[in-house]
């Protein structure tokens, strides 16, 4: 049971992990092809384009999960503790908005374009677009939880504080 909980809370990594290598493989062969054997494959582009959106969206959640996202703490660092615990409530707020808006936009894109195929493979786009909707929701709860759990901590150093005072 533990060990079918851990395979699904890190299917993220998964999927992400396989289209990076999917994209490396596919890249050296299709330059492979092309520069030495003369005969470039037709369908490379709509592959990489399928994997390297995949990657990107759950490689975002997999980065939300291990702290791993762009962050430029320039200024917060120089606050006091409290004014940093506003802040980061703030950007907690804002980056989840953001996230939402995403979600929203992704699967109004994906259900826009149902009709529409890829040339060689004839896979629906929605099936690519797909994975704006599901890797942004995954990285709401992804920033969710590590937000939560950041409060839960932040909280207990105050409470250790108040208590030795």
């Amino acid at each position: 049971m533990k060990k079918t909980l851990n395979a699904l809370l890190n299917l993220d990594t998964l999927v992400a992990g396989v289209g990076l290598v999917l994209i490396v493989v596919m890249t050296v062969a299709g330059v492979f092809m092309r520069k030495v054997m003369g005969r470039p494959f037709a369908w490379m582009e709509e592959m990489q384009i399928f994997f390297f959106i995949w990657t990107i969206f759950f490689g975002g959640s997999v980065a939300f999960r291990t702290g791993s996202q762009v962050s430029i703490d320039l200024i917060a660092v120089r606050l006091s503790p409290r004014a940093r615990r506003i802040l980061d409530i703030v950007d907690n707020l804002i980056t989840v908005l953001v996230l939402a808006y995403l979600t929203k936009g992704g699967y109004q894109l994906m259900m826009s374009v149902t009709k529409k195929v890829t040339p060689y493979f004839k896979i629906s786009y929605s099936l690519i677009d797909l994975a704006v909707p599901i890797g942004c929701v995954l990285m709401i709860i992804q920033y969710s939880l590590i937000a939560w759990d950041k409060f839960l901590r932040d909280r207990e150093a105050a409470q250790e504080e108040g208590a030795e005072a």
